[in-house]
């Protein structure tokens, strides 16, 4: 392999070397199979503003295609590893193992996959009912549609035992797909000129190298180029607590876990490195983490332990995620309102304004924000997408008012 690189260095042609064809097909391999997790990875995070049907209409594949994909790679795999097997003439157990758990590989189990959750699961909680417009982009776009072969997506063989599994797999180093979903990357959405900008992904217009250390993205902006906010100067160290209010993920009914809590997590991290790589010097500490239900006694309750008057293990900045909406069940905005001290309309508003933008649902989100003590208290939606958007909208901001509560 060395010496094929390097004649393809020395070559006359020096100014036109594809590095990428000097690589070994193995690398090659892992290089796409690493581009395709990323892919899903951005797909999962986009589940509420990429529905599927807006997929096939655009490029003629959905994540229901990337899904079916994977069967038919798996087919292709296991008459590879017949034939290998064939000619070899041996008896490898494990490579019989291999071939049997690709041919019982089926659509649920890669969609899972996909989804980072069940496919009902996903479509229940993130499917929202096509428009006209998009059943009229839908329909023009079928000569676009990917088509696959029912038979090859067959289940093959019976599915492994567990002892088989065990022969197969090495638990170390394999994740289920809700494993998965769960630690899927919470990318900020990329912003350039363009109400579509929220949606691009997290190297879309960004120096690669950069991006591949700081994979934190700007927020939306309108197309008038308003200047960014500076983050505050000076050395800074906020606790904060991060409260998830839900029903079901409070009675433990997803499959994936709560995936709002870490989402505002992760991005919190992000969105905090990205600051210090800015020249900023900051330290954050998630001192407080929890799940309630969507119950007015119950979220005031945890806000008022995590916002106590000189308390030593007080916030000084609470994130809710979850209960901003218009269900009946949605009250977080009135729980958060009967804990405060002063509340901060203008800043929801101007993150109304600003996310509308990029995505029009986002003005019905009726989250609040303010002060309780030194404890500033924001709602954020309920969504993984909803939250990184709006936090790094926010994220600045909230900076300067922490700064300014700290102050005193």
């Amino acid at each position: 392999y060395s010496q094929a690189v390097a004649s393809v260095i020395m070559s006359d042609d020096d100014n036109h070397i594809n590095y990428y064809s000097t690589l070994p097909p193995a690398i090659r391999t892992k290089l796409e199979a690493g581009a395709f997790a990323s892919l899903c990875d951005h797909l999962r995070d986009r589940s509420d503003a990429v529905q599927n049907i807006d997929l096939m209409a655009l490029s003629g594949f959905c994540r229901n295609c990337l899904a079916k994909w994977l069967v038919l790679e798996a087919r292709k795999l296991s008459a590879e590893l017949k034939s290998d097997k064939q000619e070899e003439d041996n008896n490898n157990n494990n490579l019989q193992h291999v071939i049997q758990a690709l041919d019982a590989l089926g659509y649920d189990e890669t969609a899972e996959h996909v989804y980072g959750c069940a496919y009902p699961e996903w479509k229940k909680r993130h499917a929202q009912k096509a428009s006209d417009g998009q059943m009229d982009k839908y329909n023009a776009s079928k000569a676009l549609h990917a088509a696959h072969d029912k038979e090859l997506l067959a289940v093959k063989a019976e599915r492994p035992s567990a002892d088989d599994d065990d022969a197969v797999l090495d638990s170390s180093n394999s994740k289920p797909a809700a494993a998965v979903g769960a630690a899927a990357s919470v990318s900020a959405a990329a912003s350039n000129d363009g109400a579509e900008s929220s949606l691009l992904s997290n190297v879309c217009c960004e120096d690669v190298e950069s991006a591949a250390t700081a994979a934190i993205c700007r927020p939306t902006t309108s197309s008038s180029a308003k200047p960014a906010v500076p983050p505050p100067s000076g050395e800074m160290s906020v606790n904060v607590g991060i409260l998830t209010v839900s029903d079901r993920a409070a009675a433990g009914q997803y499959e994936t876990g709560d995936l709002s809590g870490p989402a505002v997590e992760k991005t919190l991290g992000l969105l905090v490195d990205g600051t210090n790589n800015g020249g900023g010097t900051m330290t954050h500490h998630v001192t407080h983490k929890d799940i309630v239900p969507d119950d007015m006694d119950a979220i005031a309750t945890k806000l008022k332990d995590w916002s106590a008057p000189g308390a030593p293990d007080a916030c000084d900045l609470i994130f809710t995620t979850g209960g901003t909406g218009f269900s009946p069940r949605d009250v977080t905005p009135e729980a958060t309102r009967s804990v405060l001290d002063k509340e901060s309309q203008g800043l929801m508003a101007w993150l109304s304004s600003e996310c509308s933008d990029g995505q029009p649902l986002a003005a019905l989100s009726r989250g609040t924000a303010g002060m309780r003590g030194n404890t500033l208290i924001v709602n954020l939606p309920g969504s993984p997408a909803g939250v990184t958007q709006t936090m790094a909208v926010l994220f600045p901001l909230l900076l300067h008012a922490v700064k300014d509560i700290k102050s005193v």
